[in-house]
């Protein structure tokens, strides 16, 4: 059985707006890539994968259940990295941490002790005052935390410098060698001008 599984996915938003017959499959251990420039539908995919927009053709499933009727059952084995990170801004990243723990149900913080130090991750400071990277990095750290099975990572590289993104890519491939975990990776694709094809 496919782990994301989409028939026919349509959500027309108008004026040729939205995404239109959608269909693939991700299957368990896999590491599925869903590339396109801006506009072509890739969050709108992914927020029905995730339940938060109901289709208005076609089916979503996650592990065999409906994406959009089961949406809480299935994010309890689900991490998500959404491609904008938006975070409460009273809080320090420690107490999102601990907020997000408590409501996953996490007791041993050792795995979360061990993507803090793997991001180099401070997160003692207000989320508010944070960079777009350090952000980022906690993001990361948020969405694999309780070792979900599956991860939608949405532009996952996106605010991290070169460094950051070489170790973010060392780590999925360390997490991939276990293949027990599948990924949805959502990456930007951006097409090369004449002027930037003659510096490559």
């Amino acid at each position: 059985m496919s782990v994301i599984e989409i028939k026919n996915l349509t959500k027309d938003f108008g004026f040729g707006r939205g995404v239109f017959d959608i269909n693939l499959k991700v299957e368990k251990g896999e590491v599925y890539g869903f590339l396109g420039p801006n506009g072509a539908g890739k969050s709108t995919t992914i927020r029905h994968i995730m339940g938060f927009t109901k289709p208005d053709k076609g089916t979503i499933t996650v592990n065999g259940q409906d994406a959009w009727k089961k949406s809480a059952n299935i994010q309890t084995n689900l991490g998500y990295l959404p491609g904008e990170i938006a975070l409460p801004d009273h809080l320090t990243g420690t107490e999102f941490i601990r907020m997000m723990a408590d409501l996953r149900g996490i007791k041993d913080m050792r795995h979360t002790e061990y993507l803090i130090e793997k991001f180099q991750l401070d997160p003692a400071g207000s989320l508010k005052r944070m960079s777009l990277g350090m952000k980022r990095k906690l993001a990361v750290v948020v969405a694999f935390m309780h070792n979900p099975e599956i991860l939608i990572l949405d532009e996952p590289t996106s605010g991290l410098d070169p460094i950051m993104q070489q170790v973010f890519t060392e780590f999925i491939k360390e997490e991939k060698s276990e293949e027990r975990r599948s990924y949805f990776l959502v990456i930007y694709l951006v097409k090369l001008t004449p002027l930037a094809t003659k510096f490559q």
